[in-house]
């Protein structure tokens, strides 16, 4: 994580303890899924993600872990996405983790359980590594979190919240930020397909086109 060499080769006051550090990162992954239903928007080469970073006493990190679980889950509860807590198990957990949670969003699209966010205590293993002290000279507890990845975010708040003409409900804790809307999205429904034979014109199939976009039905209100 980008934000733990921030605090390289320093030696913390336990008055400054536990810190709280949260940024924007850019991610970029080499690999792809293959599987089905993971292609598209849901694992992509390059997205955005809120990262969080703390730095606690030893004896401190499981309480801070707990903190940080809590605020992912509330952040999901407040915008009304159905969401499950995963304690991993050590075979998937990585060589820095000694205890982590992942956050899961139900993806009504996929029909299926996705994760959102994970946070991790990873006790001293960062800490050895890029010398993160605490004034007695023990080497602090680091703790990693992703507050949430934006393109899964965006995807389980669209699935979670559209209607059957095809609109979206806008959170309420949402909508200060978009100028007070209740619902975004197109009020039409979508156009009926066509299924145009061989052998017609371009410009009779344009003709066609254009009556199936005049057949869509304006919802009420």
């Amino acid at each position: 994580m980008g934000i733990a060499r921030y605090l390289m080769n320093q030696t913390l006051p336990e008055s400054q303890l536990p810190k709280q550090i949260a940024a924007m990162s850019k991610c970029y992954r080499a690999e792809i899924s293959v599987v089905a239903d993971e292609k598209g928007v849901y694992r992509v080469h390059c997205f955005t993600k809120i990262e969080m970073f703390g730095v606690t006493l030893p004896e401190d990190s499981e309480k801070q872990l707990e903190q940080f679980l809590q605020f992912e889950e509330s952040l999901f509860g407040e915008l009304g996405i159905h969401t499950r807590t995963l304690n991993m198990g050590a075979n998937e957990l990585g060589a820095q983790a000694y205890k982590k949670y992942d956050v899961e969003a139900w993806m009504p699209g996929r029909k299926h359980w996705g994760e959102l966010s994970s946070c991790s205590d990873c006790t001293d293993y960062q800490a050895r590594r890029l010398n993160i002290r605490t004034e007695d000279g023990k080497f602090a507890h680091t703790l990693n979190g992703t507050a949430c990845a934006i393109p899964r975010l965006l995807m389980a708040l669209v699935e979670t919240h559209q209607n059957q003409d095809g609109t979206v409900n806008i959170p309420e804790c949402l909508q200060p930020f978009m100028f007070n809307k209740r619902i975004i999205g197109d009020t039409r429904g979508a156009p009926s397909l066509v299924k145009v034979k061989t052998g017609i014109s371009k410009a009779k199939k344009k003709v066609l086109a254009k009556a199936a976009l005049n057949n869509v039905k304006v919802a009420e209100g």
